[in-house]
């Protein structure tokens, strides 16, 4: 609660003090009334940020928190409402006597409302005084202060961190290594003498009773590379029959086909078995038909939870008295909590993981560990419910804070009784270790996930952006300023925390090694949703798919959307009586129209939509995100530009939307706009300026990339023309992409925007006007950490030159990130002062190998990306002593066919993407030691890649994607 209280004042005094410096049209009194809410304001958020910085706020800290939120809200919300009624408000509307005469006529029409909204502001000014002493009054003071650790003590701790970060990263990724090692074993060749050529039974020994399925199995069922090494692949799970040791064999073989995929003839089987086949019984049948399912395939069959090893002994025996009748290298992994009863091929054993994860936990705690604290760190582990879920959450908890003291994690085993949920106070005692602002972002995600959970029917759809998220989560004030820092950077540090504690789980980590998407344990949505519910964070009055798309303070109720919607209905189908949800199904009478099924079907994003025409100015709402949202039109943006005028996150990507109304001037706050995968070209006729504005995203990344590596020059990339008055934009950060075309003007312009970290241009026409692009970024030398340039030029020009000569030229020193796309005629000499320059991406750049040296010696590069035409060898060479930082390695297109690494050549990489139309070599490979997996997408024969990679000590995964 202390958290959003103070993102809601920190965001008020912002307000006020905008208001202050540009409103001129005041009404008498009201300016000091302002003021005064501002200057309350301004203490009661210095003790909020003490009470953020507490260990943890008492009873009557929230509660008085909470009326300071309320009353933040209220007050924000009253002030917008009078600066709209303001007849030409801002510091452009102009002075003299013209300006006064033409802000006249409004000026007396709004008089009412104007007067209205005052006295609403002197009842807040009563309010926030009557707070102020009610703090005194009750005694409202900062609960105690977490001690800072020492200077000597913090030098000490950075000293092992490395050694703990490690020790964590031992606890919490070996999982991942022993997926690529079960692989090996499933894909490595045997020779035709070994016992289990045929059939390799493989056991993962666990304990009984464990509350979730431990996920070693499941990662290596799902796992992409395994999708074309074997003709049929079953799960079968069978814990409730096979505790049952005196089953008789039919009912085994009933559970095992029930759970293999049927063939076609199968109901030629089922009449067989109704009506009785010749001398054969029953039993024969099933085990027939259990041959015929197999026959002549390599199958993967998991037998989960089978201790007495029923499943692999019915697959033998079929074997056994039928000859091999399925092909080599067929797999059986038996999940069970007893020692095999037969010796298997390769054995997983977890029966001891309670010692593993101690000595991790020992190590990650690292020299504050003593004898007594290891005792009840091996205490808490063996309570943690059989529950890995459970321990890796108080493995980072320990990691986070090594140095926390003995009693706190006392109370923690005193608090793992018997039956209790101990996944929920390992998450409860995670929570408890983030700053308040901090806890309420995490509360924030159960907004997004929740609709994706009740929407989405693939659990790959189960994830959100991570820009998407800290973009949110400053537009709704759940993190401010901090430390001199904006909100988004500091936003990027909770991110980090999150992961780090493990609330938030990567799904995408993009190439750099940044978190590109994100999701969240089921156990932990549960958590959070709850908990955001408790503390009034969440609106639990809209459906979830509306609510995810509106600022969590949005001030819309069910009842307004539903009301609405059925006044619309009712009144357009009055002639009829009846109205219809589609055209295939029967029409609702008029009357069953309040029926909640109705409702339950409507379109609430549509009717808050349409609500906006009738609807007063709605100033609570800050975030709207309509991606994706095929049913908006452009009436609709106007209804949002005049109605939602506190707007701070607009998103239409992925719309049907081509223009933007003029009336997008009326955003003032607007700080993220976000018009990518749109066909809208030009954002105003006119110089627009929105002067608060951050991010402009516009143009198709995605569909760039494909359209490159296909090599369709005709569909080529479009995004956004560079805006008019783009230089009067200072706050921006990140602009991409925008289109020059000839002029440079424009471009010129974006060298005075002094906090723009991401740039990303097209050049267009039949001058690429390189000089000025140069300059431009040599004036953002001191701020400018990613660049995107694009080159299309008529046929007519000249090969561009990204180098400028007889001149001095500084590049951008910050730069971590480089896209160039287009025909140039070498790299840029001064590249190589680039030291911080960790991912380079090429596309249609047409280099030779001379090329391939020159970034074999940028010392900071972590990812190459060679796309369609950015390298026109067919042998692609990486020497020894090259690369020596290069973790991620995509190439794409037709040229290359050979890929060769030589002996000491990129030590460090661990992924390599290769689309191709024809491979004739991928040599070298077995020699990289921290290679992990390789991804072929082509027409290919993969099988000798397979073998060398399951004799890697890494045992490297390799994914095959043949042409469909």
């Amino acid at each position: 609660m202390a958290g959003t209280a103070q993102g809601a004042v920190d965001s008020l005094l912002g307000r006020l003090s905008s208001v202050l410096l540009e409103e001129a049209q005041l009404l008498r009194g009201v300016r000091g009334d302002v003021e005064f809410i501002k200057d309350e304001m301004e203490s009661m958020n210095g003790f909020l940020l003490d009470v953020a910085a507490a260990d943890r706020p008492n009873h009557q800290v929230r509660a008085w928190a909470k009326q300071v939120k309320e009353l933040a809200y209220d007050s924000q919300n009253c002030i917008d409402r009078y600066v709209q009624c303001v007849p030409g408000a801002g510091a452009g509307s102009g002075a003299g006597v013209l300006a006064t005469l033409r802000r006249a006529p409004r000026l007396l029409s709004t008089m009412p409302a104007r007067h209205r909204t005052a006295v609403r502001i002197r009842e807040l000014k009563a309010r926030a005084r009557d707070l102020g002493e009610r703090r005194r009054r009750y005694d409202v003071t900062v609960p105690h202060v977490a001690a800072a650790v020492p200077v000597a003590a913090a030098a000490a701790e950075d000293e092992q961190d490395d050694a703990r970060r490690r020790a964590l990263a031992n606890a919490t990724e070996f999982l991942d290594e022993d997926v690529r090692e079960v692989i090996s074993w499933l894909t490595k060749d045997l020779p035709r003498g070994h016992p289990q050529c045929w059939l390799r039974v493989i056991a993962i020994v666990r304990r009984q009773y464990q509350e979730d399925e431990y996920p070693l199995t499941r990662k290596v069922y799902e796992h992409p590379s395994l999708s074309s090494c074997f003709h049929l692949k079953a799960w079968i799970n069978g814990i409730e029959k096979y505790m049952k040791r005196k089953e008789t064999r039919k009912e085994t073989l009933q559970c095992i086909l029930n759970q293999l995929p049927a063939l076609d003839d199968d109901h030629d089987h089922e009449d067989k078995l109704a009506a009785g086949d010749g001398d054969m019984d029953e039993e024969h049948q099933l085990v027939k038909k259990l041959k015929d399912r197999l026959k002549g395939k390599r199958f993967l069959i998991v037998a989960a939870n089978d201790p007495y090893g029923k499943v692999r002994a019915e697959i033998e025996s079929v074997a056994a008295s039928h000859g091999d009748p399925f092909s080599a290298g067929s797999v059986i992994i038996v999940t069970t909590w007893r020692e095999p009863l037969s010796v298997p091929y390769k054995v997983k054993n977890y029966l001891n993981i309670d010692t593993l994860f101690h000595e991790k936990a020992v190590a990650i705690v690292g020299d504050h560990c003593d004898s007594d604290l290891q005792e009840i760190i091996r205490k808490i582990l063996t309570k943690r419910g059989e529950n890995f879920f459970s321990m890796e959450m108080f493995l980072r908890a320990l990691y986070v804070n090594p140095r926390r003291p003995k009693e706190q994690l006392q109370i923690l085993l005193d608090s793992l009784t018997f039956g209790s949920i101990i996944a929920t106070h390992m998450i409860l005692f995670s929570y408890n270790d983030l700053p308040s602002h901090y806890k309420s972002c995490l509360l924030y995600l159960s907004i997004l996930f929740e609709r994706m959970y009740l929407t989405s029917s693939s659990p790959q759809d189960f994830r959100v952006k991570r820009t998407s998220i800290v973009r949110r989560w400053a537009a709704e004030n759940l993190i401010t300023k901090r430390d001199g820092l904006v909100a988004t950077v500091e936003a990027e540090r909770c991110f980090d925390a999150l992961v780090i504690h493990g609330l938030v789980r990567p799904v995408d980590i993009g190439a750099a090694g940044k978190v590109k998407t994100c999701t969240v344990h089921h156990r932990i949505l549960s958590f959070i949703t709850k908990m955001a519910r408790d503390e009034g964070l969440v609106d639990t009055d809209l459906p979830p798919d509306l609510a995810s798309r509106l600022s969590i303070r949005n001030g819309i109720r069910l009842q307004q959307l539903q009301h609405h919607k059925m006044k619309n209905v009712k009144g357009a189908e009055q002639s009829t009586g009846c109205c219809w949800r589609n055209i295939h199904e029967r029409p609702i009478p008029i009357e069953d129209l309040e029926d909640s099924k109705y409702f339950m079907e409507m379109d609430y994003t549509e009717a808050f939509l349409e609500l906006l025409q009738v609807s007063p100015p709605l100033g609570f709402v800050e975030v709207l995100d309509l991606e994706g949202f095929k049913g908006l039109k452009k009436h609709h943006l106007k209804d949002i530009c005049n109605k939602v005028y506190q707007l701070k996150y607009l998103s239409i990507r992925n719309t049907d939307i081509t223009e933007l109304p003029k009336d997008i001037e009326k955003l003032r706050y607007l700080e993220t706009l976000d018009i990518r995968q749109t066909k809208i070209r030009t954002l105003s006729s006119k110089a627009v300026v929105l002067p608060k504005l951050m991010h402009l995203l516009a143009g198709n990344v995605e569909h760039q990339r494909k359209d490159a590596a296909s090599g369709s020059g005709g569909r080529s990339f479009s995004t956004v023309q560079m805006p008019r008055g783009i230089g009067s934009m200072t706050d921006l950060q990140i602009l991409c992409h925008a289109e020059v075309f000839n002029s440079a003007d424009e471009l010129m312009e974006v060298g005075r925007l002094q906090q723009l970290r991401k740039l990303g241009v097209v050049l267009r026409g039949k001058e690429a006007r390189l000089g000025h692009f140069l300059r431009v970024i040599e004036r953002l030398n001191e701020c400018l950490c990613s660049l995107s340039l694009r080159i299309e030029l008529t046929s007519s020009s000249e090969t561009p030159d990204l180098n400028i000569e007889k001149t001095a030229f500084s590049p951008p020193k910050l730069l971590e990130s480089l896209t160039i796309n287009g025909t140039i005629t070498g790299l840029p000499s001064w590249i190589k002062e680039l030291h911080l320059l960790s991912k380079i991406t090429l596309c249609g750049t047409s280099l030779m190998d001379n090329a391939i040296r020159s970034l074999g010696e940028l010392s900071s590069l972590r990812c190459l990306r060679l796309w369609h035409k950015s390298y026109i060898e067919m042998r692609l060479t990486f020497k020894d002593d090259e690369f020596q930082n290069l973790k991620y390695l995509v190439v794409e297109g037709s040229d290359i066919t050979t890929i060769h690494f030589e002996n000491g050549a990129t030590p460090k990489l661990e992924n390599i993407v290769w689309d191709f139309t024809q491979l004739v070599s991928l040599s070298g490979v077995e020699k990289l030691p921290g290679l992990k997996e390789i991804e072929l997408n082509g027409d290919c024969n993969p099988y000798s890649i397979i073998q060398n990679m399951a004799a890697h000590p890494n045992h490297p995964v390799v994914i095959h994607n043949a042409n469909p």
